[in-house]
């Protein structure tokens, strides 16, 4: 098992807050694939649910999470999301060779 970890975070919009959602959540995008630690970071939409996003990130291990959730720009997408997410789970995968 590598030190490599995904991590899954779905999260769903508040009814009719989907627009602002998608748009904090793409501002984090970019800063978050600058991180030393970070190997991927896409955002996806739910084809069935249009308030449902989804990340795939990549991370060089706990280290790097860490690091990620501490970065101005993460907090400030956490601010930003305030009362706008009805549910969120997070996964940390590690890949099963």
């Amino acid at each position: 098992m590598s030190d490599n970890i995904t991590v899954v975070a779905v999260l769903r919009a508040v009814e009719g807050e989907a627009s602002k959602v998608k748009e904090v959540l793409q501002s984090a995008v970019a800063p978050s694939l600058a991180e030393a630690g970070c190997r991927g970071y896409v955002l996806h939409l739910d084809r069935s649910d249009d308030h449902k996003f989804v990340f795939v990130e990549q991370w060089a291990g706990m280290e790097a999470i860490e690091a990620h959730r501490q970065a101005p720009h993460y907090k400030a997408m956490g601010q930003a999301l305030a009362g706008l997410i009805a549910e969120r789970d997070v996964m940390l995968l590690d890949a099963q060779d």
